[in-house]
Order: structure tokens, then sequence, then C-alpha cells
């Protein structure tokens, strides 16, 4: 399968972000990519609310 998209600013400000996010997205497929970002969302704000938010 192929995949084709643009560069985003941020993206051409870190490329090492756009490889990983590539790499990822080629290793897993999209719904992987989906639910690992989603849990990746979830543990961050677990973490903000525990240790920041919840003093």
């Amino acid at each position: 399968m192929e995949y084709s998209f643009e560069k985003k600013f941020i993206d051409k400000l870190i490329p090492i972000k756009f490889r990983v996010n590539y790499w990822l997205l080629r290793k897993i497929g999209l719904w992987g990519y989906g639910i690992f970002a989603f849990f990746w969302g979830v543990i961050c704000t677990v973490i903000v609310y525990k240790y920041f938010l919840n003093h």
C-alpha cells in the first residue's frame, strides 16, 4: 500500500517527528496509528492531571 501526504510546517522544522510518524504509519497501519495516538493522549492526560493539576 502506498501513502502520500504533504509535510506540514512543524514537520519541516522537526524532520525526525515526520520520519517516526511515517514509520509508525507504515508498520502498524492507520487503525493502529489511531489507537497508538489515543493511548498516548490518555497517558499524557493522566500524567498532567496527576502531577500538575492535582497537588
